[in-house]
């Protein structure tokens, strides 16, 4: 597979389209909710559109700050990918290099908290500003790119590099000293599953444990090492 990733403006239509749906939705709703509460006809004036107005700014702040943050970094940047000759591509203010993919050193996405989802399936709910995110690209030579998803598309799908990690993040600002550790999402995604068959087996009898044991091919790894992380616990103590 080979393409081409450069600046492009469809996160910006993305937001707009949040916006107009958000602002929509506050024309309706507003007038609605007026009528239940007060028994009368709500009446538009010039106060409340200002109101509503500063709310929608506040409502936007992340998104102006990470989305410029995001053009600052990458408006004069181009990835191409190769994958058919495992090449990377990469051009930042004129200077166009060629690396090869067993060249990586670091690959990490840094995701919105709401994709923590995956991980735990905690029903977080989606905000304006869950779709920002950026690709922390690190060389074995030094080299290191901030690469956001103003210039690719693809950060919410399984990653193009192997063994790329994640890190979810409450405002996805470009952090270029971050130094807290990524996770591996398949490793935490079964630690995470591991610990909710400990809970759930904790009130098991001893020969039900000694039957999921002896029995492993009928139930998820997971559950088997739950049994063994539960039957451990009980012999230490």
């Amino acid at each position: 597979m080979k393409k081409t990733y450069q600046p492009n403006n469809k996160l910006l239509k993305t937001l707009l389209r949040e916006n107009l749906y958000f602002a929509i939705g506050l024309i309706i709703l507003t007038p609605i909710l007026y009528y239940f509460r007060e028994g009368k006809q709500f009446v538009w004036d010039f106060p409340f559109v200002k109101i509503m107005a500063v709310i929608l700014i506040i409502y936007n702040l992340p998104n102006f700050i990470i989305y410029w943050d995001y053009y600052k970094e990458n408006k004069t940047t181009k990835i191409k990918f190769d994958t058919e000759s495992n090449r990377i591509g990469i051009t930042k203010n004129g200077v166009q290099k060629q690396y090869e993919i067993s060249e990586i050193k670091s690959s990490i996405y840094h995701l919105g908290v709401y994709y923590k989802n995956r991980i735990d399936d905690a029903k977080r709910w989606k905000m304006i500003n869950s779709d920002l995110a950026y690709w922390d690209l690190e060389f074995n030579n030094g080299d290191r790119y901030y690469i956001s998803n103003l210039l690719v598309d693809f950060l919410h799908d399984a990653p193009i590099v192997q063994n790329t990690k994640y890190r979810f993040r409450m405002f996805q600002y470009i952090n270029k000293s971050d130094s807290k550790e990524a996770v591996e999402l398949k490793q935490t995604q079964e630690k995470n599953r591991t610990k909710k068959f400990v809970d759930k087996f904790q009130s098991k009898s001893e020969s039900e444990l000694n039957y999921i044991l002896n029995n492993k091919s009928k139930y998820q790894k997971e559950a088997v090492k739950a049994v063994e992380i539960i039957i451990k616990n009980k012999n230490v103590g």
